[in-house]
């Protein structure tokens, strides 16, 4: 008899665990595929966009919260497909490439030397909640003529946008539309650049 209570007990303990644990839940930036430009005359020059930076804490694929000034928390269940910095490097890759102004984008997994890299840090990637729930995305970006090391040109973006509902997957949203406006102005920004040293 006290096995058998023994071996329910053990029973009980095994479905209870079971049931306390959560499944994680992964969620991708789609940031869009812009449209390639018609063609026309390019910049001439070569670029390869750095591996971007950014805290460790933002580098484990949790996507992050902060409560307060000071205070940045993580959630356990939900979490990034790809981190933010491999994301900022990937989309300014892909929307530099479809500009069609340049000879060649890479990545230093390219054995290519550039004229000019392009480099970053992420300083924010996340939600906020100071009572209402917004997103913050904070980055800079600067571009150095490759052969001298000099920054050229640099942008820092930083913006809120409100989060619309009260599940992780709108903050991903709005991270996600958030996050993409910033790119946008940035590779505008590093388009007039080249355009007008010409």
């Amino acid at each position: 008899m006290k096995r058998l209570r023994a071996l329910i007990v053990i029973a009980c303990l095994i479905l209870v665990a079971c049931a306390a644990s959560r499944p994680i839940r992964y969620y991708r930036l789609e940031i869009p595929e812009p449209l390639a430009a018609a063609p026309g005359a390019g910049f001439g020059v070569t670029v390869q966009v750095a591996n971007i930076d950014s805290p460790p804490i933002m580098r484990d694929g949790r996507i992050l919260y902060q409560t307060g000034t000071h205070e940045v928390g993580a959630y356990e269940y939900h979490r990034w497909v790809e981190t933010p910095d491999r994301v900022v490097q990937d989309s300014l890759v892909r929307m530099l490439r479809s500009s069609g102004k340049f000879q060649s984008v890479d990545t230093p997994r390219n054995t290519v030397k550039p004229d000019y890299i392009v480099q970053g840090k992420i300083y924010e990637f996340s939600e906020m909640d100071k009572p209402a729930v917004f997103t913050r995305v904070s980055l800079e970006i600067e571009l150095h003529e490759a052969k001298t090391g000099r920054t050229v040109w640099s942008r820092l973006y930083t913006d809120e946008q409100a989060v619309n509902g009260k599940e992780v997957s709108n903050v991903v949203h709005s991270l996600d539309e958030n996050l993409n406006k910033g790119l946008s102005q940035i590779v505008t920004g590093l388009e007039q650049y080249f355009a007008n040293r010409e």
